[in-house]
């Protein structure tokens, strides 16, 4: 990896080692991503038909937004995810997150797979100082306080007790000391260590707020669970992604040989 690149990045590793986030700007360039967010927005609603049909372990949702897809390798944040997560690095989830206008919601701090502990399948408390999990979410409409960036509490990363630790009496429906709203511009990422307790917001504003959801694991972390993130993609689905997209997708290919995870 390039130093110059490595110099990049170094702010954004130093800040999610530390305060367990940061927000990556403009990793969709600002020219397409009208184009990538009205993919998102209208493939929704086309996902969700083929899952009441099929099930929800038929198609992988990425097969149903290949302009989003493309940015899912983008430099910058595959140099700052391999800093903690190591050099072979692949998706381990993928999830639309649009909320309508005049959205409510209650808080539900939580953190992400592997420590979700509302999960069968969650590593027990205290979770190990490692980091097993990144979760980032793209930013398609601008996230700001007025329509409802997501709640996170820094530096809750390393923080032994959990929301939904049943012993730890902190209530992940409660305002939590030291929250704030990450926000940023459309074509933005909130790049968050999976740990750190964070929840989604309401979005009292008049137009809807856009997002996906993709989170990424090291090459060893087990990720045959059921559900709709084993699903496949289709092969000549699978043929068009880019090669460095190819390579965080492939244990998902269907009918094709492994090149890497193998």
């Amino acid at each position: 990896m390039a130093d110059n690149l490595l110099e990049s990045v170094e702010p954004y590793v130093t800040q999610l080692r530390e305060e367990g986030w940061c927000v990556l700007e403009n990793a969709i360039p600002a020219d397409v991503v009208d184009e990538v967010r009205e993919e998102v927005e209208t493939s929704e609603a086309d996902y969700n038909e083929f899952r009441k049909e099929h099930g929800v372990w038929e198609r992988n949702v990425i097969s149903f937004m290949p302009k989003f897809a493309v940015h899912l390798a983008n430099e910058r944040l595959l140099a700052t995810l391999q800093q903690l997560l190591g050099p072979q690095v692949r998706i381990s989830q993928t999830e639309y997150k649009i909320r309508p206008p005049h959205y409510e919601l209650v808080r539900a701090y939580h953190s992400d797979f592997p420590y979700d502990l509302n999960q069968k399948w969650h590593i027990t408390q205290p979770f190990p100082t490692a980091v097993i999990g990144i979760t980032t979410l793209w930013m398609l409409s601008e996230f700001t306080t007025e329509n409802g960036g997501t709640w996170i509490v820094p530096k809750s990363h390393v923080d032994l007790r959990n929301p939904r630790g049943k012993e730890d009496n902190i209530g992940d429906r409660n305002p939590l000391d030291g929250e704030m709203q990450a926000i940023g511009s459309a074509g933005s990422v909130l790049i968050m260590d999976s740990r750190i307790w964070h929840s989604n917001a309401e979005n009292p504003s008049d137009g809807k707020r856009t997002a996906v959801v993709v989170r990424y694991a090291p090459w060893w972390l087990n990720l045959e669970l059921f559900g709709a993130n084993t699903a496949t993609i289709p092969g000549e689905t699978f043929d068009q992604l880019p090669d460095d997209v190819k390579l965080l997708y492939e244990h998902r290919a269907e009918n094709r040989e492994p090149t890497v995870w193998i």
